[in-house]
Protein backbone atom coordinates (compact mmCIF):
# COMPACT_ATOMS: atom_id res chain seq x y z
CA UNK A 1 0.00 0.00 0.00
CA UNK A 2 1.77 3.27 -1.19
CA UNK A 3 0.95 6.13 1.07
CA UNK A 4 -0.48 9.16 -0.01
CA UNK A 5 1.03 12.53 -0.14
CA UNK A 6 3.92 11.04 0.65
CA UNK A 7 5.94 13.11 -1.62
CA UNK A 8 4.26 16.42 -0.87
CA UNK A 9 4.83 15.79 2.80
CA UNK A 10 8.62 14.87 2.20
CA UNK A 11 9.03 18.27 0.45
CA UNK A 12 7.18 20.36 3.40
CA UNK A 13 10.27 18.93 5.21
CA UNK A 14 12.17 20.87 3.45
CA UNK A 15 10.01 23.75 2.29
CA UNK A 16 7.82 24.52 5.25
CA UNK A 17 9.93 23.75 8.42
CA UNK A 18 13.71 24.23 6.56
CA UNK A 19 14.74 20.57 7.39
CA UNK A 20 18.33 19.56 5.71
CA UNK A 21 17.88 16.86 3.25
CA UNK A 22 19.50 14.32 6.00
CA UNK A 23 16.09 14.93 7.90
CA UNK A 24 14.24 14.09 4.97
CA UNK A 25 15.78 11.00 4.17
CA UNK A 26 15.43 9.87 7.49
CA UNK A 27 11.83 10.87 7.62
CA UNK A 28 11.49 8.75 4.00
CA UNK A 29 13.34 5.83 5.34
CA UNK A 30 10.94 5.28 8.48
CA UNK A 31 7.62 5.92 5.84
CA UNK A 32 9.23 3.03 3.64
CA UNK A 33 9.49 1.24 6.63
CA UNK A 34 5.75 1.19 7.67
CA UNK A 35 4.35 1.30 3.76
CA UNK A 36 6.34 -1.99 4.31
CA UNK A 37 4.19 -3.25 6.99
CA UNK A 38 0.98 -1.80 5.41
CA UNK A 39 1.65 -4.00 2.33
CA UNK A 40 -1.33 -6.69 1.82
CA UNK A 41 -3.54 -4.11 3.48
CA UNK A 42 -6.35 -2.45 2.97
CA UNK A 43 -8.84 0.43 4.13
CA UNK A 44 -7.77 3.65 6.71
CA UNK A 45 -4.14 3.78 6.87
CA UNK A 46 -5.21 5.63 10.11
CA UNK A 47 -6.26 1.79 11.36
CA UNK A 48 -3.84 -0.08 12.26
CA UNK A 49 -2.48 -2.47 14.98
CA UNK A 50 0.26 -0.55 16.55
CA UNK A 51 1.19 -3.51 18.51
CA UNK A 52 1.42 -5.49 15.57
CA UNK A 53 3.58 -2.33 13.81
CA UNK A 54 5.73 -2.33 17.36
CA UNK A 55 5.94 -6.71 16.40
CA UNK A 56 6.99 -6.04 12.98
CA UNK A 57 9.64 -3.51 13.60
CA UNK A 58 11.53 -5.85 16.41
CA UNK A 59 11.56 -8.75 13.24
CA UNK A 60 13.05 -6.03 11.45
CA UNK A 61 15.57 -5.38 14.53
CA UNK A 62 15.18 -2.12 15.35
CA UNK A 63 16.21 -1.26 18.95
CA UNK A 64 13.32 1.16 21.49
CA UNK A 65 15.20 4.42 20.40
CA UNK A 66 14.82 3.36 17.07
CA UNK A 67 11.00 2.45 17.17
CA UNK A 68 10.40 5.70 19.11
CA UNK A 69 11.93 7.81 16.22
CA UNK A 70 9.72 5.99 13.41
CA UNK A 71 6.66 6.73 16.03
CA UNK A 72 7.63 10.24 15.84
CA UNK A 73 8.26 10.62 12.23
CA UNK A 74 4.70 8.91 11.67
CA UNK A 75 3.43 11.55 14.03
CA UNK A 76 4.69 14.14 11.94
CA UNK A 77 3.02 12.40 8.88
CA UNK A 78 -0.09 12.01 10.02
CA UNK A 79 -0.18 15.69 11.68
CA UNK A 80 1.12 17.13 7.98
CA UNK A 81 -2.39 14.89 6.57
CA UNK A 82 -4.64 16.48 9.18
CA UNK A 83 -3.75 20.04 8.57
CA UNK A 84 -3.90 19.55 4.78
CA UNK A 85 -7.65 17.90 5.23
CA UNK A 86 -6.63 14.39 3.69
CA UNK A 87 -7.52 12.50 6.54
CA UNK A 88 -10.28 14.14 9.63
CA UNK A 89 -8.31 12.95 12.76
CA UNK A 90 -5.17 11.47 14.25
CA UNK A 91 -4.63 7.95 15.00
CA UNK A 92 -3.21 7.54 18.85
CA UNK A 93 0.32 6.79 18.63
CA UNK A 94 2.13 5.67 21.42
CA UNK A 95 5.69 6.37 21.44
CA UNK A 96 7.77 3.44 23.22
CA UNK A 97 9.32 4.93 26.29
CA UNK A 98 13.30 3.79 25.90
CA UNK A 99 16.02 3.82 28.56
CA UNK A 100 18.92 7.07 27.67
CA UNK A 101 22.23 5.26 28.25
CA UNK A 102 25.07 7.39 28.50
CA UNK A 103 27.19 8.34 25.20
CA UNK A 104 30.08 6.45 25.03
CA UNK A 105 33.24 8.83 24.70
CA UNK A 106 36.94 7.84 23.67
CA UNK A 107 40.28 8.62 25.71
CA UNK A 108 42.79 10.97 24.78
CA UNK A 109 44.75 7.92 24.21
CA UNK A 110 42.57 6.81 21.60
CA UNK A 111 42.37 9.67 19.66
CA UNK A 112 46.05 10.04 19.22
CA UNK A 113 46.51 5.88 18.15
CA UNK A 114 43.37 6.90 15.61
CA UNK A 115 45.02 10.00 14.27
CA UNK A 116 48.26 8.23 13.68
CA UNK A 117 46.09 5.45 12.01
CA UNK A 118 44.53 7.87 9.55
CA UNK A 119 47.64 9.64 8.52
CA UNK A 120 49.36 6.28 7.38
CA UNK A 121 46.19 4.33 6.08
CA UNK A 122 46.60 5.35 2.39
CA UNK A 123 48.99 5.35 -0.27
CA UNK A 124 49.38 9.13 -1.29
CA UNK A 125 50.45 11.72 0.79
CA UNK A 126 47.43 13.78 0.11
CA UNK A 127 45.27 11.56 1.06
CA UNK A 128 46.68 10.91 4.64
CA UNK A 129 46.71 14.89 4.69
CA UNK A 130 42.75 14.30 3.94
CA UNK A 131 41.92 12.24 6.63
CA UNK A 132 44.19 13.44 9.71
CA UNK A 133 42.15 17.01 8.94
CA UNK A 134 38.41 14.82 8.89
CA UNK A 135 38.90 13.64 12.11
CA UNK A 136 40.56 16.58 13.47
CA UNK A 137 37.79 18.34 12.45
CA UNK A 138 35.45 15.98 13.91
CA UNK A 139 36.78 16.12 17.04
CA UNK A 140 37.66 19.51 17.03
CA UNK A 141 34.54 21.20 16.42
CA UNK A 142 32.37 18.09 17.98
CA UNK A 143 30.68 18.87 14.63
CA UNK A 144 27.85 16.15 12.51
CA UNK A 145 29.16 13.92 10.33
CA UNK A 146 26.45 15.43 7.71
CA UNK A 147 27.45 19.12 8.68
CA UNK A 148 31.22 18.49 8.00
CA UNK A 149 30.02 16.80 5.10
CA UNK A 150 28.34 20.00 4.09
CA UNK A 151 30.85 22.71 5.27
CA UNK A 152 32.11 24.59 1.83
CA UNK A 153 35.84 25.86 0.97
CA UNK A 154 34.04 29.31 1.39
CA UNK A 155 32.91 28.61 5.14
CA UNK A 156 36.23 28.88 6.41
CA UNK A 157 38.26 31.35 7.95
CA UNK A 158 41.76 30.44 9.07
CA UNK A 159 42.40 34.16 9.70
CA UNK A 160 40.12 34.27 12.72
CA UNK A 161 40.14 30.74 13.11
CA UNK A 162 36.95 30.04 12.83
CA UNK A 163 34.76 27.37 10.89
CA UNK A 164 31.19 28.11 9.90
CA UNK A 165 28.66 25.08 10.25
CA UNK A 166 25.47 24.74 8.56
CA UNK A 167 23.59 22.48 11.42
CA UNK A 168 19.57 21.18 11.53
CA UNK A 169 16.92 24.09 10.36
CA UNK A 170 19.67 25.42 8.11
CA UNK A 171 20.72 27.48 11.21
CA UNK A 172 24.56 28.33 11.24
CA UNK A 173 26.63 28.89 13.79
CA UNK A 174 30.32 30.01 13.94
CA UNK A 175 33.02 27.53 15.98
CA UNK A 176 36.53 28.37 16.79
CA UNK A 177 39.31 25.83 15.48
CA UNK A 178 41.52 25.22 17.78
CA UNK A 179 45.41 25.71 17.46
CA UNK A 180 45.81 21.63 15.50
CA UNK A 181 42.93 22.01 13.76
CA UNK A 182 43.77 25.44 12.01
CA UNK A 183 46.78 23.74 11.34
CA UNK A 184 45.33 20.47 10.07
CA UNK A 185 43.12 22.79 7.87
CA UNK A 186 45.71 25.06 6.72
CA UNK A 187 47.83 21.91 5.50
CA UNK A 188 44.90 20.64 3.92
CA UNK A 189 44.36 23.51 2.11
CA UNK A 190 47.92 23.60 0.31
CA UNK A 191 47.26 19.99 -1.42
CA UNK A 192 43.15 19.31 -1.71
CA UNK A 193 44.03 20.97 -5.01
CA UNK A 194 45.61 17.64 -6.23
CA UNK A 195 42.47 16.17 -4.87
CA UNK A 196 39.86 17.53 -6.76
CA UNK A 197 38.98 20.14 -9.38
CA UNK A 198 38.71 23.86 -8.85
CA UNK A 199 35.15 24.33 -9.30
CA UNK A 200 34.83 21.79 -6.55
CA UNK A 201 32.72 23.89 -3.16
CA UNK A 202 32.92 21.08 -0.94
CA UNK A 203 35.46 21.32 1.97
CA UNK A 204 36.46 17.80 1.90
CA UNK A 205 36.80 15.75 -0.44
CA UNK A 206 36.44 11.94 -1.34
CA UNK A 207 38.81 9.41 -2.69
CA UNK A 208 37.30 10.92 -6.09
CA UNK A 209 37.62 14.18 -5.62
CA UNK A 210 33.81 14.87 -4.54
CA UNK A 211 31.27 16.01 -1.60
CA UNK A 212 31.96 12.94 0.70
CA UNK A 213 28.87 11.09 2.03
CA UNK A 214 28.23 10.00 5.24
CA UNK A 215 28.78 7.13 3.91
CA UNK A 216 32.50 7.97 3.02
CA UNK A 217 33.51 8.61 6.51
CA UNK A 218 32.16 6.21 8.49
CA UNK A 219 33.59 3.60 6.22
CA UNK A 220 37.15 5.99 7.08
CA UNK A 221 36.41 5.49 10.48
CA UNK A 222 35.80 1.54 10.18
CA UNK A 223 38.92 1.47 8.71
CA UNK A 224 41.02 3.24 10.85
CA UNK A 225 39.35 1.58 14.25
CA UNK A 226 40.45 -1.53 12.26
CA UNK A 227 43.70 -0.38 11.95
CA UNK A 228 44.02 0.98 15.50
CA UNK A 229 43.02 -2.35 17.06
CA UNK A 230 39.79 -1.23 18.62
CA UNK A 231 37.12 -3.93 19.34
CA UNK A 232 34.27 -1.64 18.45
CA UNK A 233 34.01 0.62 15.12
CA UNK A 234 34.17 4.24 16.12
CA UNK A 235 31.25 6.14 14.91
CA UNK A 236 31.74 10.09 14.14
CA UNK A 237 28.97 10.62 17.08
CA UNK A 238 31.24 9.15 19.43
CA UNK A 239 33.94 11.91 18.47
CA UNK A 240 31.52 14.85 18.88
CA UNK A 241 30.76 12.86 22.41
CA UNK A 242 34.15 12.60 22.88
CA UNK A 243 34.18 16.63 22.31
CA UNK A 244 31.97 17.75 24.74
CA UNK A 245 33.28 15.35 27.35
CA UNK A 246 36.37 16.56 27.69
CA UNK A 247 35.69 19.99 27.52
CA UNK A 248 33.10 19.50 30.15
CA UNK A 249 36.09 17.98 32.53
CA UNK A 250 37.72 20.97 31.86
CA UNK A 251 35.30 23.04 33.13
CA UNK A 252 33.78 24.76 30.39
CA UNK A 253 30.29 25.66 31.03
CA UNK A 254 27.36 24.21 29.39
CA UNK A 255 25.96 26.86 27.37
CA UNK A 256 29.04 27.19 25.63
CA UNK A 257 28.82 23.47 25.09
CA UNK A 258 25.39 23.66 23.85
CA UNK A 259 26.34 26.29 21.07
CA UNK A 260 29.32 24.88 20.24
CA UNK A 261 27.24 21.40 19.34
CA UNK A 262 24.58 23.36 17.73
CA UNK A 263 22.21 21.73 20.74
CA UNK A 264 18.29 23.31 20.16
CA UNK A 265 17.89 22.46 24.07
CA UNK A 266 20.22 22.71 26.40
CA UNK A 267 18.54 19.64 27.69
CA UNK A 268 20.40 17.35 25.33
CA UNK A 269 24.10 19.29 26.35
CA UNK A 270 23.26 17.84 30.16
CA UNK A 271 23.74 14.30 28.98
CA UNK A 272 27.21 14.55 29.56
CA UNK A 273 26.82 15.93 33.13
CA UNK A 274 25.84 11.97 33.79
CA UNK A 275 29.23 11.05 32.07
CA UNK A 276 30.94 13.19 33.96
CA UNK A 277 29.67 12.21 37.11
CA UNK A 278 29.57 8.58 36.10
CA UNK A 279 33.44 8.81 36.06
CA UNK A 280 33.42 10.75 39.70
CA UNK A 281 31.51 8.17 40.93
CA UNK A 282 34.09 5.37 39.95
CA UNK A 283 36.98 7.20 41.02
CA UNK A 284 35.26 7.61 44.29
CA UNK A 285 34.81 4.42 44.53
CA UNK A 286 38.37 3.03 43.33
CA UNK A 287 40.34 6.03 45.60
CA UNK A 288 38.78 6.96 48.27
CA UNK A 289 40.25 5.69 51.65
CA UNK A 290 36.55 5.12 53.12
CA UNK A 291 35.74 2.82 49.90
CA UNK A 292 35.67 -0.83 50.01
CA UNK A 293 36.28 -0.70 46.30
Amino acid sequence: MGLPHLDDFLTSILVERSGSTHTQKSYARDLALFSDFLKGQSGDITRFSQSNFHGYCNSKDLGRRSQARVISTLRSYFRYLVRHGHIKEMPVLEIIQHTRTLPETLSDEQIQLLLKCASTDEKSEPLAIRNKVVLTLLYATGCRVSELCDANISDIHLDTRLLKITGKGSKERMVPLVTQAAEALAEYLRIRMSLTEISERSLIVNDRGHRPSRIDIFRWLKRWSLLAGFKRNVSPHKLRHACATQLLKEGVDLRSIQTLLGHASIATTEVYTKVENSDLTESVKKYHPLSDG
